[in-house]
């Protein structure tokens, strides 16, 4: 089925381009039936007409929030691993470990390429890698390691 440019808001009836809706997975086309601003009028209008129900959701998800990233932050693996980071990074600010200018995966490097500290083992904290920031997103890809 052919792709369309343009959709008919389900609420005002005109016709808009696709960026004017909020992409949807469980539409069939992709995206909401509202366009951006008939599905913002729309929750104001229900937050306004359902503020204490609105207000207790906001207070359950902010505290689940809360809880969640104080059991973060006292995970001593991520503890652990933050002063690695932070001993490298001063490491190398003091001039410990020298900076290299090319990522040592593709090569990259010059104006515009950031090049980031890579642990492959933290438990030998100044031993790092330089990678580029499509180089550090493929390594942390096939390995899984989510820190």
């Amino acid at each position: 089925m052919p792709q369309r440019a343009v959709k008919r808001c389900s609420r005002c009836g005109r016709v808009k381009p696709l960026t004017a809706f909020t992409p949807a997975k469980h539409c069939r086309d992709g995206y909401r039936g509202q366009c951006r601003a008939c599905r913002a009028a729309y929750m104001r209008e229900w937050r306004r007409r359902n503020l204490v129900y609105a207000r207790a959701k906001a207070r359950r998800q902010n505290r689940k929030r809360r809880e969640w990233l104080i059991a973060y932050r006292r995970n001593p693996d991520r503890q652990f691993k933050q002063a690695v980071r932070n001993l490298t990074y001063w490491a190398v600010k003091v001039g410990l470990l020298p900076r290299k200018n090319r990522c040592e995966r593709c090569g990259a490097g010059g104006k515009g390429v950031r090049l980031n500290r890579h642990h492959p083992d933290y438990s030998d904290p100044l031993r790092i890698v330089w990678l580029c920031t499509p180089c550090h997103g493929d390594v942390h890809r096939k390995y899984g390691e989510g820190d």
